[in-house]
Formats: structure tokens, sequence, C-alpha cells
């Protein structure tokens, strides 16, 4: 089998992070934490400070990781140098039939709606879901066609992308918070208090606020850096980049996140008040109604950002995806490892593994178009919380058994930070089933059946 070259540098390893991180949630995210938290910006800026925190030492752990065990596809060199084999199996059938062919099939159907907006199609048009169901699908084939016809190309443009992505991020975060804060609160320089600046703003803040929903929410913006993971070993001196890599554009975005939610939530009472009523395209149209209100007719190009966002996040997932079933192929492992562990003579890339991946994530798509339509009755399957729900469950035995192992290390290093980390993914898992332990039970069930599915091919193979 041949091997992926080692061909991108610090920058574009920090743009893949990044890139991993900021995609279409962002923009939607600020509204549905505000509805959880009933208005109360304060506890909005908490749950997303310690969804940050809980995640961080997590990423601390994985650039530690990175420092040290490098084979294909980092998640999955991780899992199976510090756990085992086969736990680095279950790790790397995760990663390649949840995690990130569902984030595909999401981002696609989320930059649809987007483009739904842009049309003028309001979400009570008769044709406004199976519009979004086709134009989700047309992405995600346009997506695929240009990895697989010109791989060179979706790199570039990721490095673009997310350079644009920034953008509209961190003018809120600065623009917003000062108009925001400082209209509410008046001009006499008294100090900033979060909770009368949007009570006053919203006019609905009750005090009844769901922290653990708000923090599990958060997961989803945070939600990404594993898939840079699948770019280790084509990183240059990637057990010195890599690390650096993880930390420097995880910071970044902590507080980034932070100043825009409280600049989106805080710019008009408009905004907020439409935020407040709850609902994705509520929240959308919110954030949407928060940028005209700062920049003015400028502000309508935001719906713009966000076609780009979805766009290239959903070209990045492309890239990383294409390399999962690649990777338990190098392993001789998962479904025909000889096919999928081929890369093309031309493009050096993984296009079997990248066809299955794709075809995967249209059963996903399929499942976020059934939710929508209601067709899983009063149960409203969430996606994005379900691979988040599978990600931290798989985190914690990995931080325990890091923690048990390496007697090699300084302390800091074996005892608190893989204790922080397990803490801090058991705590977000646990979120879930205080969030809902209907959710969470199905959520459980259903990586349950596909993980037996995956020992199947692990057993076959290895038998």
């Amino acid at each position: 089998m041949n091997v992926l070259k080692r061909q991108h540098g610090l920058f574009v390893a920090v743009c893949f992070v990044v890139g991993f991180l900021v995609g279409t949630g962002i923009f939607f995210l600020p509204g549905r934490i505000l509805y959880e938290v009933g208005g109360n910006v304060t506890l909005g800026v908490a749950a997303w400070v310690v969804g940050g925190l809980m995640i961080a030492p997590c990423v601390y752990m994985f650039s530690v990781f990175a420092g040290r065990y490098e084979k294909m596809h980092g998640f999955v060199d991780y899992a199976e140098a510090i756990v085992g084999k086969r736990f680095g199996y279950l790790a790397g059938w995760f990663f390649a039939v949840m995690y990130q062919p569902a984030g595909y099939a999401i981002i696609a159907w989320i930059t649809s709606g987007f483009t739904a907006t842009l049309a003028g199609m309001a979400a009570g048009d008769e044709v406004y879901l199976p519009f979004r169901f086709f134009i989700s699908a047309f992405f995600m084939v346009m997506a695929f066609m240009m990895n697989y016809l010109a791989p060179k190309v979706p790199v570039k443009l990721n490095v673009a992308t997310t350079l644009a992505r920034m953008v509209p991020l961190v003018l809120m975060g600065t623009v917003g918070v000062v108009i925001g804060l400082f209209a509410a609160n008046g001009s006499s320089g008294a100090a900033i208090n979060f909770i009368p600046a949007l009570s006053a703003t919203t006019q609905t803040y009750t005090g009844n606020a769901n922290l653990f929903a708000a923090i599990s929410a958060t997961a989803f913006a945070f939600n990404g850096w594993q898939a840079s993971l699948a770019f280790n070993t084509e990183v240059k001196n990637s057990k010195r980049n890599f690390p650096i890599a993880l930390m420097l554009g995880f910071g970044l975005i902590i507080v980034i996140y932070v100043l825009y939610f409280i600049g989106v939530t805080t710019a008009s009472p408009e905004s907020a008040s439409l935020m407040m009523q709850g609902g994705g395209a509520n929240f959308a149209q919110g954030t949407r109604e928060a940028f005209t209100h700062v920049f003015g007719r400028a502000g309508n190009a935001l719906v713009f950002f966000m076609i780009i966002s979805g766009l290239g996040i959903l070209n990045a997932c492309c890239l990383g995806m294409s390399r999962a079933m690649y990777a338990l192929a190098r392993r001789n492992t998962g479904p025909m490892p000889r096919r999928m562990g081929e890369l093309d003579a031309n493009t050096n890339v993984p296009n079997n593994s990248m066809v299955m991946a794709v075809g995967i994530s249209f059963l996903w798509l399929f499942v976020v178009f059934a939710n929508t339509m209601g067709w899983f009755g009063s149960f409203a399957f969430s996606l994005p919380d379900f691979y988040n729900f599978g990600f931290f469950g798989l985190l914690v035995p990995i931080m325990l058994a890091f923690f048990f192992k390496r007697t090699d290390l300084h302390w800091a290093k074996r005892f608190v930070f893989p204790l922080l980390a397990a803490v801090g993914a058991g705590f977000m898992f646990t979120t879930y089933w205080l969030g809902s332990w209907r959710h969470a039970s199905v959520y459980a069930g259903l990586f349950t059946i596909l993980a037996i599915i995956g020992m199947f091919y692990y057993i076959k193979n290895k038998g």
C-alpha cells in the first residue's frame, strides 16, 4: 500500500484545525444558547467558557499524543497505542461510519438552509424541505467531485475559506460588543452588566435556564478539531508542528467565539427577541438581523459568508473523511481493506475510501431529512448530538488508560492533564444524559448497533 505524502507546513496545519472548527454552526448556535439560558448573557458566556474549558484538556492531551504516536489517522493511532488494537479499530470505525460522514451530511443540510433563505424561501413553504434535500445532495456531490478530481485544490480552498470565515466573527466580536453592550448600558462609563443589558434588550428574560443543554450545545461549535487528526502524517515535522497547531487553533477559537456570542446577542432588541423565540430558522434569522443592525446593508452579506462557511467546512469534511476507511485498511481491518487501502497513482488520494465515505454520508442525510419531516414522531433526532455523544464516550477510556500506563512521564502530563481531560469528556458526555435521558439512550443504542456491525468486519479480517 502507498503512503500519503508529507506536504503541509505549520500554517496549513493551523488552518486545518481552525477550518474544521469554524463551520456554519457558529452562525446559529449563539441563538440556541441564548434561548437555552433564558436570555441570560452571563450564563451564555459561562456555557461557552465551560464548554471550551471542558474540551481544552482533551485538545492538550491530543497534542501530547501527537508528539508521541504517529502511524495513520491520529485518533486511531492514539486509541490503538494507548488502549489497544480492538479499541483503536472501534475508534476508527466510529470516525469512518458515524462521526465524519454524519458531519458531512449535517453541514450540507445547514448550508442548504442558508441557500434557501438567499433564494427567498421560508420554512413554511411547500417546497422548502425538498429543495433543501436536493441542494444538500448537490453540495455533497460537488465537494466530492472536487476532492476526487483535483485533490490539490481543496487544500488551498480550505485555507482561503478559513480566512474568509473568520471575517464576520472577528467583526461582530469587536464592533458588535461595543455597540451592543455600551448602547444597552448607556455611555456614562458605568460597568457593563450582561444580564440587565440583555433583559432590557429581549424583554423576555424569565430566569429559566438549562445550563447543561447550553453547554452541550457548545460542543457542536467546538467540534471539528478531531477531524484534523486525520492529517497528522501529512504535516511536515508533525510531532512538533501538529501539537502546536492543535493548541494554537483551539485557543484562538475559544476567545473569538466568546466575543462573537456577546456581540451577536446584544446587538439589537429585534435580533435577540427573534432568537428567544427558539427554532433553527429563528436563530439564523436573528443572527442576520444582528449583522444588519450593526453593519447596515453590508450585514445582508452575512448569508453569503454563511454559505461560504458551509461549503468551506464541507470541503474540509470531505478531505478528512476520505482518510477514514483508508486508515482502517492500512491496519488490514474494516470492509474490503485491499480496495480501501489503495491510493490513486496520479493524485495520491484514497479514492475508494472517499467514495465509501460519501455513500455513507447520504444515508445520514436521509436521516436528517426524515427527522426534519417529522417521520420520527415526537422524537427529535439531533445528528450532531449523536456523534458528539459517541466521541466523548470514547475519549474517557483513552485518557484513563494513558493515566495508568504512562509511568515514564512528568507527573502533570501523566496525572493532572489526563484526569482533567477525562473529567471534561465525562462531563460533556453526562450533559447529554442530564439534558434528555431519552435521547441519550437512543444515541447509545444506535452507537452500540453500529459498533457491533463494525466488529463483525474486524473479526472477519483477523480471523
